[in-house]
Order: structure tokens, then sequence, then C-alpha cells
């Protein structure tokens, strides 16, 4: 994951391949999956520090990835933790 200049939140397959392996591993929900990835990428998030999130390409293409789920789970977890209004490519 990065977060670049202009607000915008990638998240990289790699990201997207940790979080479904700790759901197929750990048993863990999308949500618990994406707050331990930030946690662990020591991603400083402050609150509205986010307005996009951009997500790869390939989560889309196969159903192993759930898209759906992981894109409701990112965005239920910045919303959380982060009030800005958030838009998902």
């Amino acid at each position: 994951m990065q977060l670049t200049a202009n607000a915008t939140l990638i998240i990289e397959i790699e990201d997207v391949d940790a979080i479904c392996c700790y759901r197929d591993r750990d048993g863990y929900t999308f949500e618990e999956s994406l707050r331990f990835e930030i946690l662990l990428q020591d991603l400083i998030l402050t609150p509205n520090c986010i307005l996009t999130i951009d997500f790869p390409a390939e989560m889309f293409i196969d159903p192993y990835y759930e898209a759906e789920k992981i894109m409701d789970a990112v965005q239920h977890v910045i919303q959380e933790l982060y009030t800005a209004p958030i838009s998902i490519y």
C-alpha cells in the first residue's frame, strides 16, 4: 500500500494477496486483515488523508479475490478510522 501526495491510497496486488492469505490461512475477516496490513506496513494515516482508493485490475479478473467484499472492507475500515468521503476506482 502506498499513499500518494494527491491523497490516493494505492493498493497493490501483493496487498490483496496478503489480505486473502489472512482470510484463508488464519480465518480473519477482510477488515481485520486490512487493519493488520496497515500496521504491518507502517502506513501512517491521518484524518482526511485519503480521498481516493486505487485497486489493482487483477483483483477484478480472478473471483478468488472476492473484489466486491474487499472493496467494501477497505472502504469500511478507512471510513471507520478517518472521516473523509472516499472515491473508489
